[in-house]
């Protein structure tokens, strides 16, 4: 199924072609193959299942059908490639932008205890995204470039929505397990992809001291210089990008 619509970020007009699958091997690597035949941004990837779901550093992620939302975004930046290094970091915020709405929902709709602690959202560098904890969601940012310059990028990312504990590694988590309630991943997905449009729209502007500095509130001991010190690394940008 393809869905096309036209959307209004900070007074940006942009057109969002959805492309939503049922099963497919990866959402990022459909997306790669697409943008080598000419896809244009913004296309967005979802699946309901993968087969061969992708994490950082070659790892696998765990794709429950049904059970989470699993989507790649394709686009086109002309930044520099210095600047695509941060891009994990940057959808990490809008992925925890996303989260913390939901989670301060469910705190506010069923939590009549007011002195219970609320889910705290925390980004782990340089792109994982915990909740109390426990890791919800990972991103994926593959690129392909010609000289200093991006041809094209896929940001992908993997979020557990209505996984049950025994579906899950220890160490993870999900929406159902955090708010004990259900969610419909059609409804919310739209406001993931809002997200990501907002801050790619400042990303593209050269925004990007602006999105680091809200990060901060996301982390704990950190600072954007510390955090500008790092992804400068060779080593460390050669693991958060991986380039096809």
């Amino acid at each position: 199924m393809v869905i096309g619509y036209f959307v209004e970020v900070k007074f940006i007009p942009m057109y969002i072609k959805i492309i939503k699958l049922d099963t497919v091997d990866s959402t990022n690597d459909y997306a790669s193959r697409i943008a080598l035949l000419g896809a244009k941004e913004i296309t967005v990837i979802y699946a309901n299942s993968q087969n061969s779901g992708k994490g950082r550093m070659g790892k696998a992620w765990v794709s429950v059908p049904g059970k989470g939302i699993y989507v790649s975004f394709l686009l086109r930046p002309q930044n520099s490639l210095k600047e695509i290094y941060y891009l994990p970091l940057i959808s990490a915020l809008a992925t925890a932008r996303f989260l913390d709405n939901i989670l301060d929902l469910a705190h506010k709709g069923h939590n009549k205890n007011k002195n219970q602690k609320q889910s705290r959202v925390t980004i782990k560098l340089p792109n994982d995204i915990i909740v109390n904890g426990k890791k919800i969601a990972g991103i994926l940012v593959e690129a392909k470039t010609t000289g200093d310059k991006p041809d094209f990028v896929v940001i992908g990312i993997g979020l557990n929505v209505n996984s049950q504990k025994q579906e899950l590694p220890r160490t993870a988590t999900s929406l159902l397990l955090e708010t004990k309630q259900r969610y419909d991943t059609e409804k919310i997905f739209p406001k993931l992809i809002k997200e990501i449009i907002s801050v790619y729209a400042d990303f593209k502007k050269g925004k990007i001291n602006t999105l680091l500095e809200e990060v901060l509130a996301y982390q704990h001991g950190s600072c954007v210089e510390e955090i500008v010190k790092i992804f400068n690394k060779k080593k460390e940008t050669e693991e958060v990008v991986h380039f096809v």
